[in-house]
């Protein structure tokens, strides 16, 4: 299912596992950001997805015995991962709204020149 959402954003997993290619270096950072943020933002997208495995995660820290402290560090671990595509996922779509403030800025500053 990875590769169906990497592929989706134009990337392909390279030959060495997590690292990624980009298909299109090209890609325009205020498109990249607005299908990202339609990715995330659509119901049961990416961050319903990622907020229905953190709730999993911390469903499963209540059942460990208190005395499993590999299992509360590989929930704990895999949490953090969750939070951190989040914020990832997060910055790609706000470096989009940064640069498309920056066009409609640079296109104001280039009209009162003219």
């Amino acid at each position: 299912m990875i590769d169906r959402i990497l592929a989706y954003f134009g990337y392909i997993r390279a030959d060495t596992p997590r690292t990624f290619e980009r298909v299109n270096n090209g890609t325009d950072a205020v498109a990249r950001g607005l299908r990202w943020e339609a990715f995330f933002a659509e119901e049961d997208g990416l961050h319903d997805m990622i907020t229905a495995l953190r709730r999993d995660y911390f469903e499963k820290v209540g059942a460990l015995k208190p005395d499993d402290t590999a299992g509360l560090q590989a929930l704990a671990t895999a949490d953090r991962i969750a939070r951190e595509i989040e914020r990832k996922v997060q910055a790609i779509i706000e470096t989009g709204h940064i640069r498309a403030n920056e066009r409609v800025h640079v296109d104001k500053i280039a009209s009162i020149r003219r």
